[in-house]
């Protein structure tokens, strides 16, 4: 069972740390458009992924969810060759929205830029929750 640092959140509990089942909106917006563009593989990955942390910042209007991808760096990829971001993705339907892939092509955020209001309720009381690790 995950534990939060802080206050605890409804939307975040322990059997809602899925990107997909924490931002069930968002993530079918975006995981749409990737299908329809043919990146069904970051789709699947993006719905798979865990929510390591949720930041948002309102006078800024900009928001990051980290994301713990299911694939594990290896021994060589993570003390050799190391982890970069390596590609960014934007979406026409969600304009305010983009994916980051790392240098491997894992998603492992997601940026928001001035996103929708109802977004913005669900990130604010998010904001700055971590999971802890068991």
């Amino acid at each position: 069972m995950a534990h939060l640092d802080g206050a605890s959140t409804s939307l975040l509990e322990a059997g809602m740390r899925s990107f997909a089942g924490a931002f069930t909106e968002l993530a079918f917006d975006l995981s749409l458009e990737l299908r329809a563009t043919g990146r069904g593989d970051l789709a699947r990955e993006l719905e798979a992924c865990t929510v390591k942390a949720v930041s948002y910042d309102p006078e800024t209007d900009m928001g990051l969810v980290a994301l713990e991808p299911q694939r594990q760096l290896n021994a060589v990829e993570r003390n050799v060759i190391g982890q970069k971001l390596g590609q960014v993705i934007r979406f026409s339907e969600a304009p305010y929205a983009m994916l980051q892939l790392d240098n491997f092509g894992r998603v492992v955020a997601v940026e928001l830029v001035a996103p929708p209001r109802n977004l913005r309720w669900i990130l604010r009381p998010a904001s700055n929750f971590r999971w802890n690790r068991p």
